[in-house]
């Protein structure tokens, strides 16, 4: 790590003062070398670059709503350098054009251009991703003192040792170490505060010991405003305006699933194993030698898993989730191919609730019985009890419908300290039939939609520290 940040203050004067630097020196990322003589810069070779950004991407200067936005700062940075590098490689090329070589040097200009807008391409897909993120917890209250996107945090080890970083999804940073959401230490940090105490997979403990933000909203800003604009890829903004999906739109809903497609599915299927759920998948392993002939499906690689700070309880294995059926996943996955999934999806796409923040599990993990009884309840409990001992950082709870909300009470009771630390949401299943226009009333389905809505929102609101 400190190695890391070494480079990186390396970087950061080399960025501060390009002017200044010496002649003849080697460029790690482009395997090229600088020279302090002015290039002219060629008409492109390559693609055009392009620079501009939507009004959410200004800069801190340019937008009035943030008192400052360091990430976007730091995007801006790190776009600059790279485009800064595509235009000296093109001036090469074109060198090696006028002068008839078109051999070696010009192909290697030609990949490292390649390589290099590619690197602009994701850090724009970044931003897009930062943005609709910080509008979402903008929406929520101030974020000073718990950890977020573009947040700075330090974080002190058992031995004293402390390291310093800015958790982003960007590669490079000028004046810290970059850790992404989804790697160990980013899952362990995110939305802790000052003083908790965190555990790596490995093992290693650690302290947070200080955050600084990395925006901060203009405190006469009204912030409902962030959640009736549209930030690009911001899903809470545009489910927000959209009807609830009902039982009468399945057709159009279940093909937008991503599970309806075979190679998402097996590519899925074949991260069972990735770090963020293979405890969990080797338990639903474990039960399955325990119930011999009993379907009961993994989890998703796309779940915070291990991780995750919210569990949506439902009631038991949707035919979705067996591979054995038509565009089954194998799998309990927002994106199988059924309407319970999608209506879910819609549900905490609205509280502004990402994918990677939860988990979800079946108050039954195999096929519920007919009929239930206090015996079959019980095993399902001591099942939960397993499950929840795999997810030790959870803070809410979502119990959709009448068996989840059964299962969970027995669960307390047979292990009271179990889940003592998460705070419980019970709502109505998201299941088609409980919105089915057929044989409910329009007063009943809006009852429904209205309680889900609001409980999803509201356990939006817990993890988010509000």
């Amino acid at each position: 790590m400190k190695e890391r940040l070494g480079r990186l203050w390396s970087l950061r004067r080399r960025v501060g003062s390009r002017s200044s630097a010496e002649p003849g020196a080697r460029d790690e990322n482009t395997d090229t070398t600088t020279s302090s003589e002015s290039v002219t810069v060629a008409p492109p070779v390559s693609t055009r670059i392009n620079t501009t950004h939507p009004l959410e991407d200004r800069t801190i200067s340019e937008n009035p709503l943030f008192e400052f936005d360091r990430e976007l700062e730091q995007h801006q940075i790190v776009e600059n350098m790279l485009t800064e590098r595509i235009r000296t490689l093109q001036a090469r090329m074109v060198e090696c054009r006028d002068g008839g070589d078109l051999s070696v040097d010009y192909q290697r200009y030609h990949s490292q251009v390649r390589r290099l807008e590619e690197q602009l391409a994701d850090l724009a897909n970044s931003r897009r991703r930062y943005v609709a993120d910080r509008d979402r917890l903008a929406a929520w209250g101030p974020t000073d003192d718990w950890v977020v996107a573009g947040s700075i945090v330090t974080i002190q080890y058992l031995d004293g040792h402390r390291d310093t970083f800015v958790l982003t999804e960007r590669p490079l940073d000028t004046e810290y170490e970059t850790v992404s959401y989804e790697s160990p230490i980013g899952s362990a940090v995110k939305r802790r505060k000052v003083g908790d105490k965190v555990s790596l997979p490995a093992g290693a403990q650690l302290t947070i010991v200080g955050i600084s933000p990395g925006f901060r909203v203009d405190p006469h800003t009204d912030r409902t405003q962030f959640l009736q604009s549209e930030a690009p890829g911001g899903c809470v903004q545009r489910m927000a305006t959209q009807p609830v999906p009902t039982a009468s739109e399945a057709d159009q809903l279940i093909g937008g699933q991503r599970c309806s497609d075979k190679t998402y599915r097996d590519d899925l299927y074949r991260r069972r194993t990735a770090p963020n759920v293979r405890r969990i998948n080797e338990y639903v392993d474990l039960l399955r030698s325990q119930r011999p002939g009993a379907f009961i499906p993994y989890i998703a690689p796309t779940y915070g898993g291990v991780h995750a700070q919210l569990l949506t309880l439902m009631q038991d294995p949707g035919p979705k989730t067996d591979s054995a059926n038509h565009n089954g996943s194998g799998m309990i996955c927002l994106e199988n191919a059924d309407l319970t999934a999608a209506r879910q999806k819609y549900f905490l796409a609205q509280a502004g609730v990402d994918v990677s923040q939860i988990v979800s599990w079946n108050a039954y993990p195999w096929p519920k019985p007919h009929p239930q009884t206090e015996n079959t309840d019980r095993a399902a409990a001591v099942a939960l009890c397993g499950f929840l001992e795999l997810t030790p950082q959870l803070e809410a709870v979502i119990l959709n419908g009448v068996v989840a909300k059964r299962v969970w009470a027995l669960m307390k009771k047979l292990d009271p300290h179990i889940a003592m630390a998460i705070r419980e949401f019970p709502t109505f299943h998201t299941s088609p039939r409980a919105v089915d226009p057929a044989k409910r009333s329009a007063e009943y389905i809006e009852d429904v939609n209205r309680d889900l809505s609001a409980k999803y929102i509201a356990a939006g609101r817990k993890l988010n520290g509000a």
